[in-house]
């Protein structure tokens, strides 16, 4: 009797628990499923905040053909753009139109009929172009938004009859960082429109799978400094970049208070918050991002654009860690100054670039490397992107100096690089590969420098750019071309604001330029300040101040742009180095200012000091602090009793310090284990040898993804 209730009960028991367990997933499942509503509900809110122009739709519901098919569009041709697009450009319309509320097509029935022929016409043709961007991801996106706007109100046999157009690609791992992200959502949103939850979840996850630290260098991705890569080794923090961050922040967002949200790790948010913090708001100033982080997207209007204020107010909620961080940097897009906690300067080594930000300005560098692809030159854009990479710089004060200005800019002399002023020279033909091993830098937060070894177009310098004291100044040296041709080094090339003046070392009052258009040349052009920023040059030189207006059109650097001209005063300076320069050299500063009184104040107590520019050493004093860029093994005298050398390339920042030296290196061609540094002091610390009243450091260079980052030591005086 006993052992017959007990088989009761242990049956009873294990019905129950099947019971619950069968519960239980059937509640995870609905669960999931009103999760598939959630987030379809909160996509069709997002294109439903689109406009709708009623007269527009009008004209394009009634050019609709018996068919399904606009005249006038393209369905056939094959080639780099996709004319078809056009008709699913009008179907998104044309669904806007029939599912928002208050619209005059609002579940208007006949525009219904005709948003279903258009998609009969369209499945049955499938147009294609030669570019895959257009085949997986462009025409999908926009193929998929009728779809999820209108899929209660078309059977479900039509509705996956429509929707088998759009493939789920995120299983090809060719699909890399932007490219990812976008095949990632076309799959969300296919899942929402079939209420697949099972597609829905793998397209959070395809996206999750981005924010990684891409360590290998020609992975695309987050890169270790909080840079990012798009189209190999190429800096694209800008553009495909801006485009991933506010994708990401987006789905994220998108995801948030669903069973969706867990595929968003906590390591995935911080890598993403890094990159946003660390990377992104140290390449912009107020609504500009730097222009050597957009690549080709400088060929379009609106590139240099900063993050969207509502990306940063998503990631306050997304990541509430840091949500005073994301605050911060919001108020300085709408006027405060740069956030205190971000200010200084920021060496990225997997990308070449350096920056330096102050309360209200930003100064930057970018190089080349055989470690970086410069720029690139596809699809027609970017035609005369040569030099973008080449030792240019960014000079900003308002944020607007470049600000759409590149079709009439004169691409032999982007700020900062040292060219041949030939127009045919700054033609890119297609990607541009570094040939140069030397390119690197060394950054305490603080301060830093930045160097490489230039030898492009017949041009060959040796260039380094030290930012410190609120400054940057630039050295060249070993000027060396052999064809006979103007070659010159641009200071800066922006739009022309107010006034200009311009002086001696003798003629501190200096004189304005009463024409506002006008060329000046000359050996006693020995400062110059306009809109906010002062230009230095204590050794003169061959310098000509232009400002001129400058007329150009898009269609000129990107062949798919307009060809109407655009015309606007520009500000231009540069150093002259001849026809044949050889052993040239320049040194000039830059140095943000809200005033000329100010300019001038700081113009007579300067702190920087040249100490050596020539083809072996380019060295810099500013303070208690030395910079120092060797190009190959060798001595340096650093100037009072302060001498060094090394075993190999090396750039190196030394400070005299409580009553001893602070050490930070740098590979420049990394592929050095270390380096030997001799100093003609006696130290004790870490891997130092005294020897006959020096010491030798053995210092190890960083590995792995540290590989071209800085290392260093304090050593304490003996």
């Amino acid at each position: 009797m006993v052992r017959r209730l007990f088989i009761i009960i242990s049956i009873w028991q294990s019905v129950t628990t099947s019971c619950i367990t069968v519960v239980g997933q059937q509640k995870k499942i609905q669960t999931v499923r009103d999760d598939v509503g959630i987030i379809s509900q909160r996509l069709a809110e997002d294109y439903l905040r689109e406009r709708v122009d009623e007269i527009r739709i009008k004209e394009t519901m009634e050019s609709l053909r018996a068919d399904g098919s606009w005249a006038g569009t393209d369905y056939t041709s094959v080639s780099n753009d996709f004319p078809a697009g056009e008709h699913l450009k009008k179907l998104r319309l044309l669904a806007i139109a029939y599912a928002k509320s208050g619209s005059a097509f609002y579940r208007n029935d006949r525009l219904k009929q005709k948003i279903l022929l258009a998609y009969d016409y369209y499945l049955g043709k499938k147009p294609k172009s030669r570019n895959w961007w257009f085949n997986e991801i462009g025409a999908p996106q926009d193929y998929l938004v009728g779809l999820l706007l209108m899929k209660a109100e078309i059977p479900e046999r039509d509705l996956r009859y429509y929707s088998s157009y759009v493939n789920d690609l995120t299983d090809n791992p060719a699909h890399r960082g932007m490219n990812r992200v976008w095949v990632s959502a076309i799959t969300i949103t296919k899942g929402c429109v079939e209420n697949n939850e099972k597609l829905v979840d793998k397209g959070f996850r395809s996206v999750a799978s981005t924010l990684i630290i891409a360590e290998e260098q020609g992975i695309e991705g987050i890169k270790i400094d909080n840079s990012f890569h798009q189209h190999r080794p190429q800096l694209y923090s800008g553009g495909y970049g801006m485009g991933f961050a506010e994708s990401i922040a987006s789905i994220m967002a998108l995801s948030s208070n669903t069973s969706f949200n867990k595929a968003f790790s906590v390591e995935n948010k911080k890598i993403f918050s890094d990159m946003l913090l660390y990377g992104h708001q140290l390449l912009s100033y107020k609504d500009a991002v730097d222009f050597g982080t957009i690549g080709r997207n400088i060929s379009r209007p609106g590139a240099i654009r900063s993050i969207d204020p509502v990306v940063l107010e998503k990631m306050a909620i997304n990541d509430r860690s840091r949500s005073n961080d994301f605050t911060a940097w919001k108020g300085h897009l709408e006027g405060a100054d740069f956030p205190p906690s971000f200010q200084g300067n920021r060496y990225f080594w997997k990308s070449d670039i350096m920056t330096y930000h102050g309360p209200d300005y930003y100064l930057s560098a970018k190089v080349i490397s055989t470690r970086t692809n410069g720029t690139e030159m596809l699809n027609g854009e970017n035609l005369k992107g040569y030099n973008l990479p080449l030792g240019t710089t960014n000079i900003l004060r308002t944020g607007q100096e470049y600000k759409d200005i590149f079709p009439i800019w004169d691409w032999t002399r982007v700020p900062g690089s040292t060219a041949v002023m030939n127009q045919s020279a700054a033609v890119l033909p297609w990607y541009l590969f570094g040939s140069n091993e030397f390119a690197g830098g060394i950054s305490d937060g603080k301060v830093g420098a930045i160097a490489y070894q230039h030898s492009y177009n017949g041009v060959q310098a040796k260039k380094a750019y030290f930012f410190a004291d609120g400054k940057m100044l630039c050295l060249g040296a070993a000027i060396n071309a052999i064809r006979t041709q103007q070659v010159a080094t641009s200071v800066n090339q922006c739009y022309l604001v107010g006034e200009t003046t311009y002086g001696s070392e003798a003629d501190l009052t200096g004189v304005k330029l009463n024409d506002s258009l006008k060329t000046i040349t000359g050996n006693k052009l020995q400062w110059i300040y306009h809109d906010g920023v002062g230009y230095s040059f204590p050794n003169g030189g061959n310098i000509t101040l232009k400002t001129a207006v400058q007329t150009g059109s898009w269609n000129s650097i990107n062949a798919s742009g307009s060809k109407e001209l655009i015309s606007r005063p520009v500000f231009s300076l540069w150093l002259n180095h001849g026809t044949s320069p050889r052993d040239d050299s320049y040194y000039y500063i830059v140095s943000p200012e809200h005033s000329l009184e100010g300019f001038r104040e700081k113009a007579l107590h300067q702190k920087f000091m040249v100490i050596h520019n020539d083809k072996n050493v380019q060295a810099v004093k500013c303070g208690e602090k030395y910079f120092v860029v060797m190009y190959k093994q060798g001595r340096v005298d650093l100037g009072n009793g302060l001498k060094l050398s090394c075993d190999g390339p090396v750039i190196l920042m030394l400070e005299e310090k409580d009553n001893g030296y602070q050490f930070l290196l740098s590979d420049p061609i990394q592929q050095q284990e270390g380096s030997n540094i001799t100093i003609n002091k006696l130290l004790n610390g870490p891997d130092a040898v005294q020897e006959n009243g020096s010491t030798t450091i053995a210092f190890k260079f960083p590995k792995g993804g540290g590989l071209g980052n800085s290392a260093g030591n304090y050593y304490k005086s003996k």
